[in-house]
């Protein structure tokens, strides 16, 4: 027999050639029981062997569910097994025969008299020679005469060998499989012979006529062997058939890969729809991380002209001669080592090419208003950020954020913001009004006027200025006012009042609020940032209900 790579293939067929060597001595019951040990020890080898084939091929399935080219080989490696299984099932079957005409199987109570409980299901007539003989040899079993299972146990273990490698050799059929060796018919002799050497099914290995008395096959290998010798040799051939088939499968799966394109090199790539949008427009863009090799063999051309090609890129430029949507069409041509072809790939881009311009614009307002700060964004479409200055006259520069700025303002007037290029030294002046902050509106509570309930002007705090509509962080503050305070059928009271929260005799008077007394406050004046003195704003008027 031949000597496999896997240490435990090789440990069982060491152990039967010892085995069988010690049968011959005549030895004793423990030693022939050994052999079932043995039989046990080769089953558990074969489903180790099974379940790795089926690693295997879960890999393949999941290698092929992004690289489809390699399908047909996942198929053809799911099908290896049904080579497999007719022959297990027949193996199968020779067993039970020869354990039936032997005498039948240990029970569980048979094995326990004899001292070895493992013995059961294990064929009582272990030592029995005359069985193997009249099956593999004579064909002299059941009722009547038969054809000797040796010789076609020797024809099947030929046919399966030779179904396994036609099996594999029909992938070079019709072209065989792009990307794989399989579409390479020069590479099928070498391939073949490499997968042979592999495959451990064989009948006669080692049997020379010559050397064994003119005996055949069968009658060498079964002729007058006891059961317990056969058992666990039929189950050997069980195993050779799964490391045939696990040899299949693994010559299958080595081939997936060999021939991919090596993607060595990765970037950052964006393509925008829209590469120039306009004030207001919204710009989106797809970005993703790319591979490519560095080693592929490509080609490109825009409008016809070769591109020159470096480290896998290649570079187009173009002169921006006028002004509107520029259009260009590239093509790339690219040799494929999966199908051995060369394709062509070609795509349509477009970019805007615009005059040199520059906007600034207030970012709340279309005016600098004193004691805030003022947001703008100045826009310089043609000018790069290093050739871009900008000044300002009216006004001044509190901080700045790339083309961002806060703008604070003095006194009213005019504002100038001049942006600059420092390349031409063109120069682009953007006027602004300088305003003060409007009039705040003063309540008390939420009204200027009207009636109110004597509860309700008994819980009020002060007078409080409100910037209605005015868009940017500002507080006012009451600075003083004349409050007078009417009370029924009595002549009015004239308090001053300082602040915006009610003091002294202004809070007196409000708390004595009742029905019919009336409340004016007049010569409001307050103040708001930027202001240099208080400003006088809205009178209040309120009678009691």
């Amino acid at each position: 027999m031949s000597i496999p790579k896997e240490p435990r293939q090789l440990m069982i067929n060491l152990m039967y050639l010892v085995l069988t060597a010690m049968l011959a001595l005549n030895v004793s019951a423990e030693i022939i029981n050994a052999f079932f040990m043995l039989d046990k020890g080769i089953d558990k080898n074969n489903k180790i062997v099974e379940h790795a084939v089926e690693s295997v091929v879960s890999g393949m399935e999941e290698t092929a569910k992004t690289k489809v080219q390699y399908q047909p080989l996942v198929e053809k490696a799911k099908g290896a097994k049904d080579i497999t299984s007719g022959f297990h099932k027949y193996i199968d079957e020779l067993r039970n025969r020869m354990v039936e005409e032997s005498g039948g199987a240990y029970t569980l109570e048979d094995a326990t008299a004899q001292g070895h409980p493992e013995l059961e299901g294990k064929p009582m007539g272990k030592k029995d020679k005359d069985t193997p003989q009249r099956i593999f040899v004579s064909g002299d079993y059941g009722s009547e005469k038969k054809e000797p299972q040796g010789a076609i146990l020797a024809d099947k273990v030929t046919k399966l060998r030779s179904a396994y490698l036609e099996y594999v050799s029909s992938l070079w059929d019709d072209g065989g499989i792009k990307g794989t060796i399989f579409a390479d018919p020069d590479k099928k002799a070498e391939a073949m012979k490499e997968l042979e050497a592999e495959m451990t099914l064989t009948s006669d290995e080692k049997y020379n006529p010559k050397n064994h008395e003119g005996k055949i096959w069968a009658e060498y290998t079964f002729g007058h062997m006891p059961v317990a010798a056969v058992y666990p040799m039929l189950r050997k051939f069980q195993n050779d058939a799964r490391t045939s088939e696990a040899a299949v499968v693994n010559f299958l799966a080595s081939q997936m890969g060999k021939l991919e394109m090596n993607y060595d090199k990765f970037d950052v790539f964006s393509q925008s729809a829209k590469p120039y949008i306009l004030l207001g427009e919204t710009y989106e863009s797809e970005i993703a991380l790319g591979a490519y090799s560095s080693q592929a063999k490509f080609s490109v051309s825009v409008g016809g002209r070769s591109l020159k090609i470096v480290d896998g890129k290649a570079k187009y430029s173009a002169s921006g001669s006028s002004v509107g949507q520029k259009t260009y069409s590239a093509k790339i041509s690219v040799y494929n080592p999966l199908t051995d072809e060369t394709e062509s790939f070609t795509k349509e881009f477009s970019y805007e090419v615009g005059q040199p311009s520059v906007n600034v614009s207030a970012d709340k307002m279309n005016v600098f208003y004193i004691g805030v700060d003022n947001p703008v964004t100045v826009a310089a479409a043609g000018i790069t950020s290093s050739n871009m200055s900008v000044s300002f006259t009216g006004c001044k520069k509190k901080s700045q954020k790339s083309t961002s700025y806060v703008i604070t303002a003095d006194k009213p007037g005019e504002a100038t913001i001049n942006v600059k290029d420092k390349s031409n030294g063109k120069s682009f002046p953007f006027k602004f009004r300088v305003k003060r902050i409007p009039d705040p509106v003063v309540r008390m509570g939420r009204k200027t006027d009207g009636l109110i309930g004597s509860g309700e002007m008994k819980a009020q705090p002060g007078l409080i200025p409100f910037l209605d509509n005015f868009d940017f962080d500002a507080k006012c503050q009451v600075q003083s006012y004349t409050m007078y305070y009417t009370r029924k059928r009595q002549d009015p009271v004239e308090i001053e009042g300082r602040g915006g929260r009610f003091t002294g005799k202004v809070l007196q008077a409000i708390r004595a609020a009742k029905p019919s007394d009336q409340y004016a406050f007049t010569n409001v004046k307050a103040r708001c940032p930027g202001d240099k003195a208080a400003r006088r704003v809205n009178g209040l008027a309120f009678k009691v209900k």
